[in-house]
């Protein structure tokens, strides 16, 4: 199907054009000379770059009323509507503005809840579009990893979760599509589950943001936004590509089309498919059952109007992922090099979210509104092929509606926010880890913004309460011997969390060059279902997991600091946080055995931390062309159990990463590039954990662009990453304990044709 796919959208790529215009221009730039610029037809997937004389061109425009968008470091966008007509051109030129090394312009980051880049909160836009990021093994947290302050726990390439600020699994929220995924909280062996079909552009929020999305936020936000070409577009236009991984021998085809049609009904389909045999370490080892598959489609419709637009989608994605056994180095499960038939033990992951967003400008006030359904089954299948070791489907539906107006120099925001999850163990499952429960969580926030002269001062307030209400009652519970904390004799527990949160920031503009922010925040995060149920084996592991009933909500309070320092060539961005969290929960081996099955008991327990760190990014443009660019981050963060005076466990180790790109061509449509990655030994090991060496890792590659007629280009990048094809044990690694190295050297190779 995948194929099919591939070339119907080719052919409808090719459609006929009988008559074209073209749009030439010159780019002036105030008081600098030889300066470059970028010019990108909006919704029209095509661009272009100044040459030395400031002059472009686009040719065999279909004829009607573009927008031109100008953009160049150090000088104010602009954007120009532009009518071509049939076989004329129409010649434009634009004179752009320096920016007077200021930094005062305001970009939304998340429309939803009004963020901006004046918002007290430190974030990290991350662009998913460029052809090197594309169809990374490890999916978005391939690319988000990379971002200072972010780190990914891995269980093999398929299966990694996010850490931001030395907090990860439940304590990161995740927003796609609007909705705050629940998918992923089953413990260290689940990922994210996302790849990036569909994806422009990542926003990662630092710190605690429970106010404006609810429990789970200590650590951070994933915003994930969707790339709405189709918005734009008034003819069909998409891209068609195909990606190669040489270290799991991955292949994976994506595909997208869509348009807005004239009367403001716009349209969009994208469709994905990668398969990955076992990856290869560093030492030339086959990493047994380390093999997956994935299948996803999205579809989106909605209209878009001056005042009013809305969408609606749909994303369905089916995973096949293979359960790296923790004896794997003496016992291989590796088969022939391209073997991809799954095999024991495996997990069979299936998802569907159906969104709806709406906004409305009224005049006085603008509205928001998002509603879904999210569908999630997982089967984790050990024993044999015909059964189901594991098994739970999950249903979820998610609320969160805004409005917001401005009076003066005050801009108001009112919320309510929810969210109705009901989990439920699938029939004849041969293993038992947390009961059925349902819990329902509603919530209602405040937030205001104070914009005057040199400050920009929000604070937010919010109050939720969740119940949750658990049931062991079924008759296959009593026939494992499953036992609910407690061991109720109604066999079914209700347990409730409410409270405030709230946070108060300020923005201060130091001079035209500098910024400080400083925010203070309160986050929370009720226990998850296992964290307060389990009682059970886990399968694929030798662990009894048991939960505790009686936990209090994750409560913690963080002080954050962010200077900036932006000038026309160069940007530093440095950050310090500190938190404290009450209630932490962790997961620790007991050191007892059960005396029925053998299995090491591990329990979930509840302690004060305290978390630190500091995360610093540098941005340097060296030529005069603007053409070599360096890019440099690090972070550090230190976490310590108060309670039993000791390192936290699974606190990444200090790192840095430094890119540099050097891009040349008359339209500096090719680029390469090199990326080098240090990870520090990680001397601090916490409760169970050992010390871990410190490793670089080094990355070449070159990308091209090849600009065709009818808008339509090629793009292609090739990447050796792991050039000396290191063999390390991540510290955050799911298999560290079993001292299972992680991927070595890899040939990425990436095509992408855009119509």
């Amino acid at each position: 199907m995948k194929y099919i796919f591939s070339m119907v959208l080719f052919l409808m790529s090719l459609g006929s054009y009988s008559q074209t215009g073209s749009i030439e221009g010159e780019i002036l730039f105030e008081n600098e000379a030889g300066a470059s610029a970028s010019i990108e037809v909006l919704g029209q997937d095509t661009y272009s770059i100044t040459d030395q004389n400031g002059k472009y061109l686009f040719q065999n425009l279909v004829p009607g009323t573009y927008q031109l968008r100008v953009t160049s470091l150090g000088y104010i966008d602009q954007i120009k509507s532009v009518e071509v007509k049939s076989e004329e051109i129409t010649k434009v030129v634009l004179q752009l503005k320096a920016k007077n090394n200021t930094l005062d312009e305001v970009v939304i980051i998340d429309r939803q809840t009004g963020l901006n880049s004046k918002t007290p909160y430190n974030y990290t836009p991350v662009s998913m579009d460029r052809i090197e990021n594309k169809s990374s093994p490890s999916g978005v947290m391939g690319i988000l990893r990379e971002v200072p302050g972010v780190y990914g726990a891995e269980f093999g390439q398929g299966i990694v979760k996010p850490f931001i600020r030395g907090l990860g699994f439940s304590r990161v929220a995740t927003i796609f599509q609007g909705n705050k995924l629940e998918n992923q909280q089953w413990g260290a062996d689940h990922g994210l589950g996302i790849n990036d079909l569909g994806v422009e552009r990542i926003d990662v929020i630092k710190g605690p943001a429970s106010v404006l999305y609810g429990s789970g936020a200590l650590g951070g936000v994933i915003l994930i936004h969707d790339d709405e070409f189709y918005k734009n577009s008034t003819r069909l236009s998409g891209n068609i590509g195909t990606s190669f991984n040489s270290v799991s021998r991955g292949l994976r085809t994506y595909g997208s089309a869509g348009q807005n049609l004239k009367n403001n009904l716009f349209y969009g389909v994208e469709l994905a498919y990668e398969n990955h045999a076992d990856y290869i370490s560093g030492d030339g080892n086959i990493i047994g059952n380390s093999r997956y598959n994935m299948s996803s489609a999205r579809v989106h419709a909605g209209i878009e109007k001056e005042n009013f637009d809305n969408k609606l989608s749909v994303s369905y994605s089916m995973q096949n992922l293979g359960i790296i056994g923790e004896d794997e180095l003496m016992n291989s499960n590796a088969t022939t090099r391209n073997d991809r038939t799954m095999q024991l033990p495996f997990q069979e992951v299936t998802d569907v979210l159906i969104s709806y967003n709406q906004h409305i400008d009224h005049g006085t006030f603008e509205s928001f509104f998002h509603v879904s359904h999210h569908y999630n089954t997982r089967k984790e299948i050990e024993s044999s092929i015909s059964l189901v070791d594991l098994g739970l489907n999950q249903n979820n539906t998610f609320y969160n509606a805004r409005i917001n107006f401005d009076k003066g120099n005050f801009t108001h925001n009112f919320g309510v926010q929810g969210n109705f999850l009901k989990n439920e163990n699938q029939n004849k499952v041969q293993e038992i880890l947390i009961p059925n429960a349902n819990y329902a969580e509603n919530g209602i926030y405040y937030m205001v913004n104070w914009d005057w002269n040199t400050y920009f001062i929000q604070g937010a307030l919010r109050y939720d309460y969740r119940q949750v209400n658990a049931d062991a009652s079924d008759a296959q519970f009593i026939e494992q011997g499953f036992i609910l904390p407690g061991n109720p004799e109604s066999r079914t527990l209700e347990s409730d969390f409410s409270g405030f949160t709230g946070s108060l920031g300020i923005t201060k503009s130091l001079s035209k060059t500098q910024k400080l922010k400083a925010n203070f925040s309160s986050g929370f995060r009720s226990p998850d279902l296992a964290e307060l149920y389990s009682f059970g084996q886990h399968p694929g592991t030798s662990r009894f997991e048991i939960g505790n009933a009686n936990f209090g909500r994750e409560q913690s309070i963080q002080l954050d600091f962010n200077y900036s320092l932006s000038m026309d060539r160069f940007r530093l961005d440095w950050s310090i946080f500190g938190s404290q969290v009450n209630n932490y929960i962790f997961f620790a081996d007991t050191g007892e055995i059960r005396s029925d099955s053998g299995l090491q008991i591990w329990e979930y327990q509840q302690v004060l931390a305290q978390l630190y760190g500091s995360e610093l990014n540098l941005q340097y443009v060296a030529l005069a062309n603007r053409n070599l660019r360096f890019n440099l981050g690090a972070a550090m963060v230190r976490g310590e159990n108060k309670d039993f005076d000791e390192p936290l466990t699974f606190i990444p180790p200090d790192n840095a990463s430094l890119e540099v790109n050097y891009s040349f061509g008359k339209l500096q449509d090719t680029s390469v590039f090199t990326k080098v990655r240090g990870v520090a030994k990680q001397d601090q090991p916490g409760f169970n954990e050992e010390e871990t060496s410190g490793f670089s890792l080094v990355d070449i590659g070159l990308s091209k662009i090849f600009e065709f007629r009818k808008s339509r280009s090629l793009e292609a990048s090739v990447a050796l990453q792991n050039v000396f094809n290191e063999t390390y044990v991540d510290h955050l690694s799911i298999l560290r304990a079993f001292n299972v190295p992680s991927p070595g050297r890899n040939l990425m190779l990436n095509l992408r044709y855009q119509f």
